[in-house]
């Protein structure tokens, strides 16, 4: 059989946390991607562009799509990250991201990397622009991206001294 289990899994100790730290987006188009040993370790040149996050605004979920009546299954991801300040330039940005399908690079609060978006391309599904009633609520835009893809979210490796620098022909802007 094609599917057979390899391993299993124990207990594992109490050391990672939830949370993302920044998100690098770049045009599905953009992404040619290479793997060694299923981990991705390059690209073909291409520019990511880099958007930090404040804490505790960023999650990612993954949803396992099984259809037992068709015999298939997807993996459906989704991103949601909360941007702090409105401004002319974001719009404009986010129109843009809006119109696009895009390779979603994550940075997590376990300084580990993935991707969704690979060959479908994550798109926007969800967002808003929003300034609250009281001098503390939100002021800022929340947008969720989806993916589809055929495999689960993919781990790029871990960097070595910046985020992403394990992937080369990858350039990140604004650099770090």
């Amino acid at each position: 059989m094609a599917c057979e289990l390899t391993t299993g899994r124990t207990l594992d100790c109490k050391d990672s946390i939830g949370g993302i730290r920044t998100i690098f987006l770049m045009q599905v188009e953009d992404y040619t991607p290479t793997y060694t040993a299923d981990v991705l370790t390059s690209v073909a040149t291409a520019t990511a562009y880099r958007y930090e996050l404040p804490k505790a605004t960023g999650s990612l979920s993954e949803a396992i799509q099984v259809s037992t009546e068709n015999g298939t299954i997807f993996y459906e991801s989704t991103l949601s990250v909360k941007l702090h300040k409105l401004s002319a330039a974001d719009r404009d940005e986010i129109k843009l991201l809006a119109q696009n399908r895009l390779a979603v690079m994550i940075l997590d609060n376990n300084n580990q990397q993935w991707v969704i978006g690979e060959v479908n391309g994550a798109e926007i599904t969800a967002g808003t622009a929003e300034t609250g009633t009281a001098l503390g609520d939100m002021s800022g835009y929340t947008l969720t991206f989806t993916s589809q893809e055929k495999e689960p979210v993919r781990n790029a490796a871990t960097y070595t001294s910046t985020p992403m620098d394990n992937i080369t022909g990858l350039t990140i802007s604004p650099a770090y």
